[in-house]
């Protein structure tokens, strides 16, 4: 049988489709495998966008707080921006900024020769025991900060500065709790039980760079739960049923002032050139420790008036630190003249009732407390200061609690405030009956 002769083009041609449809697959799989890459590569992108920005969005509820209580313009930006990262000496700042209420340090750290950025709070800390020279210094200043050693330096301001008894104990279960140090896991421990710590208590993943959002949250609620944002020893309410209906106008309120109290309408809310508490507390918190002792004192003398040991010299000393203006020694005089012919003696109390602080356009205003006994007189008319200079204002109890939005102002040398002579009366913002005026 003879065999059938194929010309060598003819092999060549089967083995060119041959290799055509091979390219052909392989392009095909190509295409394919390069449409999946990239698909996994945007959904494994999204995801990561997703998770990244479920993430920070549990922190952004946190920035409203940090502009109403004058935290964000501390930050070195100006800016509370949950996304932002932080630098170490920047944390170093915000932390102390927080302890102190304020919003520079030069009033409680002494001078410092060093030029890094934020270096006289840096400088205050190291001496404070609160960070230590490795951790901050002029070298690593603009380093960016991971969370775990901001726990600890807040942990160190809470043990070492607030002397407040640290709460260690490991109540819930931190999945990472054993990649810490000892302080670390202490830190952890004890802000996840003071509730400094509340979005993620699961995984610290304190290892991690910090970001403001979690700064923020530390700020935020060391503030509130150890009370660095108000007076002296004054306690924030926290009781749902003493949120007055007002809460909105205030940066806070404190258990101590009733409900009712913060309702009071203020005088010409709304009108041209008034600022809210809620307003004007971020740009001037500094001055509120001041401020209170300035009325409180001013007011807390007036009501304790005692006709046996009254004398103009006397008023001019226990009043001028606090007043306004220049005192006209003939309406002191005819004042004291009054009290000791009327045989006047009061004892009373006064309380500034923070943060109730604002401006009503042409006034600073304070709302004040004012508890008073009429203990002693011969005379129910004009019983406190500057009533002589207003007509008649007749007292026909002997037992006062009095509200009134005190009226104060800033002198040219001062940012403070001081008080404004003027009636209680002219003051009241919840008028009582017991006084009258013979002007109404």
């Amino acid at each position: 049988m003879e065999e059938s002769f194929v010309p060598s083009y003819k092999n060549e041609e089967e083995r060119l489709k041959i290799r055509k449809e091979k390219d052909k697959k392989y392009k095909i799989r190509v295409v394919i495998l390069t449409i999946v890459i990239a698909l996994v590569i945007l959904v494994v992108g999204f995801l990561g966008y997703t998770i990244l920005n479920i993430n920070y969005s549990k922190y952004e509820k946190y920035e409203e707080k940090m502009d109403i209580y004058g935290f964000s313009q501390v930050y070195d930006d100006g800016d509370c921006n949950t996304r932002d990262k932080v630098t170490k000496s920047e944390a170093v700042k915000m932390i102390l900024s927080c302890l102190y209420n304020v919003q520079n340090i030069e009033g409680i750290a002494l001078p410092t020769e060093e030029t890094y950025p934020n270096a006289i709070w840096v400088e205050y800390a190291v001496k404070q025991g609160i960070v230590t020279r490795d951790e901050v210094n002029a070298s690593n200043a603009d380093d960016k900060v991971k969370y775990q050693e901001v726990l600890v330096w807040l942990y160190n301001i809470k043990a070492k500065i607030l002397n407040i008894e640290p709460d260690t104990e490991a109540r819930v279960e931190v999945k990472d709790i054993n990649a810490y140090n000892a302080d670390q896991k202490l830190a952890v421990y004890d802000l996840i039980n003071s509730e400094v710590i509340t979005v993620n208590t699961k995984n610290i993943n304190g290892n991690q760079k910090l970001y403001k959002g979690k700064l923020n949250e530390l700020i935020v609620n060391f503030a509130e739960q150890y009370n660095t944002i108000t007076v002296g020893s004054a306690r924030i309410n926290i009781n749902e049923d003493k949120i007055p209906e007002n809460a909105s106008s205030y940066p806070y309120t404190l258990a101590s002032v009733q409900k009712d109290t913060y309702e009071t309408p203020f005088i010409n809310d709304g009108q041209e050139g008034f600022i809210s508490p809620i307003e004007l507390f971020k740009d001037n918190k500094q001055y509120y420790s001041q401020i209170k002792s300035y009325v409180e004192n001013y007011y807390g003398y007036l009501v304790n008036i005692n006709y046996e040991n009254i004398t103009v010299e006397q008023m001019k000393r226990k009043m001028k630190k606090y007043a306004l203006d220049k005192f006209d020694d003939q309406i002191l005089s005819d004042y004291v003249n009054y009290v000791k012919a009327n045989k006047i003696k009061l004892t009373g109390t006064v309380v500034a009732q923070l943060p109730c602080i604002y401006f009503d356009g042409e006034n600073y205003r304070v709302r004040t407390k004012i508890e008073f006994n009429v203990e002693s007189s011969d005379t129910t008319d004009n019983l406190l200061y500057y009533d002589l200079e207003n007509g008649k204002i007749t007292y026909d109890e002997k037992q006062y609690t009095l509200y009134l939005d005190v009226a104060m102002s800033k002198n040219e040398e001062s940012q403070t405030l001081f008080n404004k002579e003027g009636t209680i009366y002219s003051m009241l913002v919840k008028q009582n009956s017991g006084i009258v005026s013979a002007g109404d």
